[in-house]
């Protein structure tokens, strides 16, 4: 519930939760909390990740103990794939920060990877 809530502002009217339950089938879910409060969600399936952050708190919730749970799983997968929307520039600012490079794009899509 915590990754749609911070993410649904980015889907297209007419998506559902309904349409997001089915569309994550199968991946792992990482609560995020900041200050007691939960602020979303990292979603991992193999070496697929999507942070789901609340917009009110990009720039608070990457803590050092989650920089390094991301980076264990990049080790244990070999590298780490990620989409954002190219308009979406908080996101895009924070995988660049975290060392991830554009591979390419699906429209206005980038898609990242990390190795």
């Amino acid at each position: 519930m915590a990754a749609w809530d911070a993410s649904k502002w980015q889907f297209p009217t007419g998506y559902t939760i309904n349409d997001f339950i089915a569309d994550t089938a199968g991946w792992e879910f990482w609560p995020v909390v900041v200050d007691g409060e939960m602020a979303g969600a990292i979603m991992v399936r193999g070496c697929d990740i999507h942070v789901c952050v609340q917009p009110q708190h990009f720039k608070r919730w990457a803590t050092p103990s989650m920089y390094r749970r991301v980076l264990n799983h990049k080790r244990v997968h070999g590298r780490l794939r990620t989409v954002v929307a190219e308009q979406h520039q908080a996101g895009r600012d924070f995988v660049e920060r975290f060392g991830f490079r554009v591979y390419g794009n699906r429209g206005l899509t980038l898609l990242y990877e990390l190795r």
